[in-house]
């Protein structure tokens, strides 16, 4: 937990407290907040992430644009692409592409993130997967007497991340603005249809649960999955409409890829040379055996001058703002892998839940177009920001060349628009002093008590933390009443 100084003449001991305030969201169509009583699945926050998340020295924050690029770059990108065509070669069973596809694909609604503030109080959660299989969590996470694990409520409905089967992610993050605790959960059950997408009161089971604190690292002691099969938080590297507000992603962004690396012979035990910080380890069902596949941890980044697919340079002035500004940050922060996906992807909040704050001016404006340009109706402004985003990586692949005429396993590019560099600097520290009873036992007692230092009574006052006084002066001491070393 992180420290604060005490005054010298008043102990205050703060514990953390969280308001439950009504939601609204910013939909296309108007530059005023509203929600249309119609739309039951949107549960837009109605608080604010304090961007960049994780500590100054964290990998998330480490710039990776002065990084050495890897010896292995240049077969290591190949491998890259001939998985984006769809070599499964060396790829365990369920892993690989559908469709021949290298370029950059990034979430937002289906296998995102929604995110949702905590509110009082805690609730237990039954450890069930999607599939009712039983399943257990990393050290930090202790269980009940029951087997069930203790959480912070959430202030509003939930509905985790789709789509509406049970093959879904399910994730979802309950925030604490107070004490800067995300907790993370990996195929949240909201309702009887045990599957994403659905919108309930609580979570009454989940596949993993994790917590972390933002203000951290940003990772997992070593061999620690979370709601990532690697260990990594789920706001580490995530797309925040606060990024885009702000002008600049002032982070590293999070990407998986199909079949991370896994050289081990038990692939349930991985390597410790199949991952780096700041990821804790690897994916255990969904990884390819190949020594030259990209390792979760690993780092990439974004070249100077770009090519399209026959090998043409892009004229990056044509792409909107928004665009450029998801480019600079992959050039000035680059990406880690995170995890196993069916395809080059990266990740932004769930439209469900995202709520970006710009008129309609600022968006037309980030997306290229004109001021007064209607914005098309029926979807929020992150959403046609982040089409917009998607429509325009399209032009952009890992690598120039034949994504449709080559044989995927024996496939050659030209030009890469991609290299692998040198991993982050280990921060130095971890989460794993903090487990998650630390986390909900703080925020159930939302109180802030003071007591007079040296030389001051024995007398004790306990407040709420919006300063409403919850005892009488005259009836609580420390100590007898004309105790004078204070508290």
């Amino acid at each position: 937990m992180n420290s604060k100084k005490v005054p010298v003449k008043m102990l205050v001991v703060v514990f953390f407290v969280v308001v439950l305030v009504a939601t609204t969201v910013y939909l296309v169509g108007s530059s005023k907040a509203f929600r249309p009583a119609s739309d039951s699945t949107l549960i837009p926050r109605d608080f604010d992430l304090p961007t960049p998340l994780f500590a100054s020295n964290s990998a998330w924050r480490q710039r990776a644009s002065s990084a050495s690029v890897l010896a292995s770059n240049d077969q290591q990108i190949l491998t890259l692409y001939r998985a984006l065509l769809g070599d499964t070669t060396d790829f365990s069973s369920g892993t690989g592409m559908d469709t021949a596809w290298p370029f950059i694909d990034v979430t937002y609604d289906d296998y995102s993130v929604a995110i949702f503030q905590a509110g009082n109080g805690g609730q237990d959660v039954t450890m069930l997967d999607y599939t009712r299989s039983a399943t257990a969590n990393n050290a930090k996470i202790s269980a009940n007497t029951d087997g069930t694990v203790t959480i912070q409520n959430a202030a509003s409905s939930i509905r985790p991340a789709g789509p509406e089967s049970a093959d879904a992610d399910g994730h979802v993050v309950i925030y604490n603005p107070d004490n800067s605790v995300e907790y993370d959960i990996w195929q949240a059950t909201t309702s009887s249809r045990r599957r994403g997408g659905q919108t309930g009161s609580t979570i009454s089971s989940a596949g993993v649960v994790d917590v972390f604190d933002t203000t951290g690292a940003g990772a997992n002691p070593d061999s620690y999955y979370s709601a990532r099969a690697t260990g990594a938080p789920l706001l580490a590297g995530l797309l925040l409409p606060e990024d885009v507000e702000s002008g600049t992603i002032a982070h590293a962004l999070a990407f998986s890829i199909p079949g991370p690396r896994n050289t081990s012979v038990d692939p349930s035990s991985p390597s410790s040379g199949d991952y780096s910080y700041p990821m804790a380890t690897t994916e255990t069902d969904f990884y390819s055996t190949n020594p030259d596949a990209l390792a979760p941890g690993q780092r990439i980044r974004l070249k100077q001058s770009l090519v399209d697919t026959d090998n043409d340079s892009i004229n990056e002035d044509q792409l909107s703002p928004i665009t450029q500004m998801f480019l600079a940050t992959l050039r000035t922060y680059g990406g880690y892998v995170a995890d196993n996906a069916g395809g080059f992807t990266f990740y932004s909040e769930d439209i469900h839940t995202a709520n970006l704050d710009m008129t309609n001016a600022e968006v037309n404006a980030l997306i290229g177009q004109p001021a007064g340009t209607a914005l098309p109706a029926g979807k929020t402004k992150w959403q046609v920001v982040m089409e917009k985003l998607n429509e325009e990586m399209e032009t952009i692949p890992l690598a120039s060349g034949d994504y449709e005429g080559q044989n995927a396993s024996m496939a050659t590019y030209t030009t890469a628009n991609f290299e692998i560099v040198s991993s982050a600097a280990t921060a130095g520290y971890d989460n794993s002093t903090n487990t998650i009873d630390d986390y909900v036992s703080a925020a159930a007692s939302a109180s802030l008590i003071t007591g007079a230092g040296p030389g001051g009574g024995p007398h004790i006052r306990s407040f709420t933390t919006s300063g409403v006084a919850e005892t009488d002066p005259n009836k609580l001491f420390a100590y007898a009443e004309d105790y004078r070393g204070g508290v």
